[in-house]
């Protein structure tokens, strides 16, 4: 009975996935600081939403909307509001679900021991989630 309890928790244990990074939620959209949101950002206060689009999508939609002509789309895009000239840049940035996927890294061990080369080598999970 114990060892087989035991056995059940070593194969439950081994099919999970550890999370390694949680991609942030958001509802609709968030106002926050660049660098806080993520690294490679500026320090720009930011409007950040989920973009359920397809990737270069919203740089056609800015791009033609205020016919820039595939020039500076990413960088300072003048609008005005109440003659009030105003800038503004976006940038897209993907940030994945990582998790690790314990069976492939125990195959992996157990081949190393037998001296045979990684088969599953690589094998974490990346949910796409998030852009601004």
């Amino acid at each position: 009975m114990k060892k087989s309890m035991i056995g059940m928790l070593v194969i439950v244990i081994l099919q999970s996935c550890i999370p390694i990074r949680i991609a942030p939620k958001i509802e609709d959209y968030q106002l926050t600081k660049g660098k806080k949101f993520k690294r490679s950002l500026p320090k720009r206060q930011m409007f950040v939403f989920e973009d359920p689009k397809d990737v270069n999508e919203f740089y056609n939609y800015v791009n033609t909307k205020f016919q820039l002509d595939y020039i500076d789309v990413y960088e300072d895009i003048p609008f005005s509001i109440a003659n009030n000239q105003y800038f503004f840049s976006f940038y897209e940035v993907d940030i994945p679900n990582k998790t690790i996927n314990l069976i492939p890294l125990a195959v992996d061990a157990i081949l190393q021991n037998a001296e045979i080369n990684p088969v599953m080598d690589g094998f974490t999970r990346q949910d796409k989630v998030i852009g601004i």
